[in-house]
């Protein structure tokens, strides 16, 4: 028996392996802005044989580069989450995730890159960042500190600046400050949602947590 669960334990491990090889592999195509690889081109790169492919994402392409987008989005959503720990005050907890984002956008730009293949669609994305995001909206309009608007109204009016200025900041630039414009436009954002522009100014000056050294895993968390 102990034979058998070793090498089925062994087995396991294996697939795991696999399937994040290939999740890799198409996390580093979208980074290069290359979702239409072929799946040949995929299995080569991940190091796995073709024929196992579709053992893992019996849904094609499309599934396989959705599970890295899909990677992508919970690993930063575990890592805002973290940094949010402790913030009681929905309008405080937006603005530093707001602020963050642009600021690991500049500093990280590979990281947002699958991101930013999927445009404003990702709002639409059914998985847990979005569902997170409306949580936090519907705290700031519960509380009375956002304005009494349907939290997916906010999301998408918000969620649209926040991709373009993340699209903004992955090109690097020597002209722009990033903490200066990542905070204006968060103040900004901020009387967007009904914050009073007192208090939205001083949001911004907020001390924030250091960012990672380290790239971010997409798959931590």
């Amino acid at each position: 028996m102990t034979g058998k669960g070793t090498a089925v334990g062994g087995q396991a491990r294996r697939r795991l392996r696999t399937r994040q090889a290939l999740v890799s592999a198409a996390r580093e195509l979208l980074v290069e802005g290359r979702g239409t690889a072929s799946i040949e081109e995929i299995t080569k790169r991940a190091g796995v044989g073709f024929g196992s492919f579709f053992n893992h994402f019996p849904g094609g392409k499309d599934a396989l580069f959705d599970e890295a987008l899909f990677e992508v989005l919970d690993g930063y959503a575990a890592w805002q989450r973290a940094m949010a720990e402790g913030l009681t005050d929905p309008a405080e907890r937006f603005a530093r995730s707001f602020r963050l984002t642009g600021r690991m956008a500049a500093a990280q730009p590979d990281l947002f890159a699958p991101v930013l293949t999927r445009g404003s669609e990702l709002l639409l994305l059914e998985r847990g960042l979005r569902q997170e995001a409306l949580a936090d909206l519907r705290a700031g309009v519960d509380s009375g500190r956002f304005d009494d608007l349907p939290p997916e109204v906010h999301l998408m009016s918000v969620g649209g600046v926040l991709i373009g200025l993340v699209r903004v900041l992955s090109i690097p630039s020597a002209v722009l400050d990033v903490a200066t414009v990542v905070d204006r436009v968060t103040e900004g954002v901020l009387r967007l949602l009904g914050v009073p522009a007192r208090d939205a100014a001083d949001l911004v000056t907020r001390p924030l947590p250091a960012l990672p050294e380290e790239p971010i895993a997409p798959w931590a968390g």
